[in-house]
């Protein structure tokens, strides 16, 4: 990765450059032009960066670029801004293009006959800033008019605004994507779809959203717990979660800094002290956490969260041990059926006493039941 520092530090990854290269390739097929194709999209991905970063210094920023597989990235720290100059510095990214398509044209107005390589490599310019500052004001997230759709009715509307957000970019992108298809742009078509993934999945997560959730003070400290937890501190980290799930209780944040609790907590042996965290959030777990509340939920005797999970956490981390300990809550809630096909499960990995499984509290109470002891004799 080139890094160049810099009031404004840009981070350009290799693939930008393999992007780029395979974009020039399928739209010159010659060596001489992709390399020239890659310059002007390395220029205009730049200038389109250039007009986020420098708009946002005005209002105080810290801003850096990274030059990504998928075009530009231009993030900034600083004092919170308000609605209207968010949508400043995202329109200001379009606008920058869009006079680079200007300076194009005006160019081309002299007579470069002579310089037909010039004139390829200002044309190219012309049209790719042109279609680009277009395409890129569609109202789909991650592109800039997705952005503004989002700055417009979240700063109207709050948190339901940005869902509405996402939800119109999905479709617009759903709708987009079909098109695509149908004329056989299958990269294009592939590159929508995604977009159209990323907006609906979005909005389904941020149905659990809540305010607080959208707070840059709470986002900004749940990342300093991270930095703390990765360098080590892990009792920093702690102090850090705790507050994320005072301040932004009841929201994904809350949920997230909860799940890192818990697993600072089994770490120590404070079991029930993790359960107790997991437990209310149940419904916002990632799937390993979820595998780690079905553990401590049958340590707690709770067999119906056991039985709930037991599928979804079997399906991540498939093992003897998980289908046991789903076979002996639906034993203990009375489902022969399914406490009898868990054990099935369980002992087809081998290497598990049956006979000795069988003389367990939950097994023995099920004793006599037929459709228990059916799935027994094919044990046996």
């Amino acid at each position: 990765m080139i890094v160049i520092p810099g009031r404004i530090p840009i981070a350009i990854h290799p693939f930008f450059w393999v992007l780029a290269a395979f974009i020039g390739w399928m739209n010159s097929r010659s060596l001489l032009l992709t390399l020239i194709w890659m310059g002007i999209i390395f220029v205009s991905v730049l200038v389109h960066e250039y007009g986020h970063a420098l708009t946002s210094i005005m209002f105080r920023q810290k801003p850096r670029i990274q030059l990504v597989a998928l075009g530009g990235l231009t993030s900034y720290e600083g004092p919170k801004l308000k609605f209207w100059q968010q949508f400043i510095i995202v329109f200001n990214g379009p606008l920058f293009g869009f006079f680079l398509f200007i300076v194009a044209t005006i160019c081309l107005q002299a007579d470069l006959s002579r310089f037909p390589l010039l004139y390829f490599s200002l044309k190219v310019t012309q049209v790719a800033n042109l279609f680009w500052s277009v395409v890129n004001l569609l109202p789909v997230l991650p592109l800039d008019g997705g952005q503004l759709l989002r700055i417009v009715l979240e700063g109207i509307f709050g948190l339901k605004g940005f869902r509405a957000s996402l939800l119109v970019g999905a479709v617009v992108s759903v709708l987009f994507s079909f098109y695509f298809f149908m004329v056989q742009e299958f990269l294009a078509g592939a590159l929508f779809f995604l977009f159209a993934f990323q907006s609906f999945d979005s909005w389904r997560k941020m149905s659990k959203a809540n305010v607080e959730d959208r707070e840059e003070d709470n986002k900004q400290l749940l990342t300093q717990g991270e930095l703390a937890l990765r360098a080590g501190k892990k009792e920093e980290a702690k102090i850090v979660f705790y507050q994320v799930c005072e301040k932004a209780k009841g929201g994904i944040l809350s949920a997230t800094a909860a799940q890192y609790l818990a697993v600072l907590l089994m770490q120590e042996g404070k079991r029930k002290e993790a359960y107790d965290l997991l437990l209310p959030i149940q419904q916002h777990l990632a799937d390993d956490t979820r595998c780690l509340l079905h553990q401590l939920a049958e340590e707690y005797q709770n067999d119906v969260i056991v039985a709930e999970l037991s599928k979804e956490c079997y399906q991540f981390l498939p093992s003897p041990e998980m289908a046991l300990r789903s076979a002996r809550a639906f034993a203990r809630l009375k489902k022969p059926k399914m406490a009898g096909g868990w054990l099935m499960t369980a002992v087809q990995y081998g290497g598990l006493n049956l006979e000795a499984i069988l003389q367990e509290e939950p097994f023995m109470a099920l004793k006599g039941n037929s459709e228990f002891e059916e799935f027994v004799k094919k044990l046996r």
